[in-house]
């Protein structure tokens, strides 16, 4: 018999790495660490959602087997857009912030915060994980996902097979890269309405 160990997101990078937390978490996260030092013995391969998440795993364990087993899309198929007038950017914050401080981080809110303010023009659509997408895709011209740490997100998945441009990163977005992602974009958009 394997035994097998599976980290996704965040859980991968806390065998190494420290990031931004509410004091209440603590525990927990170092209950993670306790329990996986403890099993690093017996664990005898690793499997992960994201290509990214392999590296901390070879740090925790240097000689560790591992294998990149993405999460499935939720929708598999295209969905039709809809002809609207605003430019609509998507992006993802989670209505279960299990950690407010580090979700607030992760997610890139400071980010999206300062974009939504460089242009307040744009239709700004936060999902939660709660929306019923085959109503709110669309609408959608460009999802951003300006993470400071990512596995391998299902949206991203739809993105590609919903034909919406992103702009994901899985550590230390890049505001400037971002910003000329959404003009290019933006100018695509309006280009269709002419």
């Amino acid at each position: 018999m394997k035994i097998i160990s599976y980290y996704v997101g965040s859980q991968a990078r806390w065998l190494v790495k420290t990031f931004p937390t509410d004091l209440k978490k603590i525990p927990y996260i170092t209950f993670i660490k306790i329990r996986a030092w403890l099993l690093r013995p017996f664990i005898q391969e690793y499997w992960v959602d994201g290509e990214y998440l392999v590296g901390f795993i070879k740090e925790f364990k240097r000689s560790a087997k591992t294998r990149v087993v993405p999460d499935k899309a939720k929708y598999a198929k295209p969905i039709e857009k809809v002809k609207h007038d605003r430019f609509t950017v998507m992006y993802y914050y989670p209505k279960k912030r299990y950690n407010k401080k580090y979700v607030y981080w992760v997610y890139g809110q400071d980010i999206i915060q300062k974009l939504i303010e460089t242009y307040p023009g744009f239709n700004w659509l936060c999902v939660d994980g709660t929306a019923d997408m085959e109503k709110v895709v669309p609408y959608v011209d460009v999802y951003i996902r300006p993470n400071r740490h990512d596995g391998s997100p299902r949206l991203i998945m739809e993105c590609d097979t919903w034909g919406i441009p992103y702009y994901h990163s899985t550590h230390n977005p890049d505001m400037g890269e971002l910003s000329r992602f959404l003009v290019t974009e933006y100018d695509k958009f309006k280009n269709k309405k002419t």
